[in-house]
Order: C-alpha cells, then sequence, then structure tokens
C-alpha cells in the first residue's frame, strides 16, 4: 500500500485534508490529497468511495472501514456529523 511523504495512508491523508466546516469537491480533495503523497485519481476516488458514510454499496463492501464523509447531492463532499446529516440506516 502506498504511503504518503510523511508515511501516512491515502484514508489518512483524506482525513486530515478537510476541516470541520469546509465542502469540498473532488477535484479539490484531489489537489490536497496529491500534495501529501503520490497516489492516482483513481485510489484517491476508491477511497473516498469507501470513506462515505452515506453511500450504502461501499459500506457493505468495505465492513470495518471507519466512515466520516458525508456526500452531499451536489457531487461534493463534508465530513459526516450525527447532528447535522441524516441517519444512515443498514437493513
Amino acid at each position: 500500500m502506498t504511503k504518503g511523504y510523511k508515511g501516512e495512508s491515502c484514508a489518512e491523508a483524506i482525513k486530515t485534508s478537510i476541516n470541520d466546516s469546509e465542502i469540498l469537491s473532488f477535484n479539490e480533495f484531489v489537489n490536497r490529497v496529491k500534495s501529501k503523497g503520490s497516489w492516482s485519481d483513481d485510489a484517491i476516488w476508491q477511497h473516498l468511495m469507501r470513506l462515505v458514510v452515506n453511500l450504502v454499496p461501499a459500506r457493505y463492501h468495505w465492513k470495518g472501514t471507519e466512515q466520516f464523509l458525508f456526500l452531499r447531492g451536489d457531487g461534493r463532499y463534508e465530513l459526516y456529523d450525527p447532528q447535522k446529516h441524516p441517519l444512515v440506516i443498514l437493513l
């Protein structure tokens, strides 16, 4: 697994690339994450899918992964906040 310039994983680089009050597009995430390591766009895209709370098929596919992103209806991302966002129910 490729590590970032400071030894972090792609998921860790994603998590540290967004602040509580930010809403980021995929391109903004790519630029920020690539400044932390040499991951491909595809690797970043797959990690973003894996980390989204409200992308239910991904939650089934990557069981046991800490999801911390919320995918908005406009395709942008923000940190998931259970007080602000709808509860995601898995059947």
